[in-house]
């Protein structure tokens, strides 16, 4: 057990992080993967799903109470759903499965179609946060961030997408996935304190960090 303990207090969303995944989880690296760093999000909403505990009651032939036992719950995933103000076409084709439309030398992606069937692209999430108030700088003076990471999501559906007389937004729903260790050591590791790791089991990460987030830029890169 830690002798100390760090204490924050998370405020805002600036910059959001978009890792392509294969299907086990793993990175996608080269000119198959795509990297996109992000502010024009509105929200990314987390909701864990659980499932209830088992509960056994039983009374005798008295009426008598004679169990009375209810396990406990279990976690199976986070279902997230990301509001988005700025639409990425290249991140946002990866997230929804889309097929992305192109076009030029060098390619520029300026588009999506949107087809019929399962959803099957996965990636990683990350999102920082500033740290409010007097907290917002370590000892030493330097900037604290919160640092969230999903390391493994898909299944994105759409959600509403409103064209009207203001701003649209898009949104998407998604559940996660326990993480890969290929995704710990090529992305998270300098986010996390030396040494640590994530567990293949374990959905969402939250941690202080010195350590500052990427550059936001429209263009996609590679890892």
């Amino acid at each position: 057990m830690a002798t100390h303990s760090t204490c924050a207090t998370p405020i805002k969303g600036t910059h959001m992080r978009i890792i392509e995944l294969d299907a086990c989880g793993v990175p996608v690296t080269g000119t198959d993967g795509q990297v996109s760093v992000t502010k024009g999000f509105i929200q990314v909403n987390m909701e864990p799903q659980y499932e209830d505990g088992v509960e056994f009651f039983e009374r005798t032939a008295d009426g008598s109470p004679c169990v009375n036992q209810k396990d406990d719950p279990t976690l199976k995933r986070m279902n997230l759903t990301s509001q988005f103000c700025e639409v990425n076409a290249s991140s946002v084709a990866l997230m929804i499965s889309a097929r992305e439309l192109t076009t030029g030398t060098p390619t520029t992606g300026t588009g999506f179609a949107v087809a019929e069937g399962n959803p099957t692209r996965r990636y990683s999430l990350e999102v920082w946060q500033e740290v409010a108030g007097a907290g917002a700088c370590d000892a030493s003076g330097q900037q604290r961030y919160i640092y969230n990471a999903w390391p493994n999501v898909g299944a994105t559906q759409l959600g509403a997408y409103v064209i009207e007389n203001g701003r649209s937004t898009l949104e998407t729903t998604s559940e996660t996935k326990g993480a890969s260790a290929q995704w710990v050591a090529q992305v998270a590791a300098d986010y996390l304190p030396a040494g640590e790791t994530i567990d293949e089991d374990e959905h969402w990460v939250w941690n202080v960090t010195t350590t500052a987030p990427p550059t936001i830029a429209c263009d996609p890169t590679t890892l």
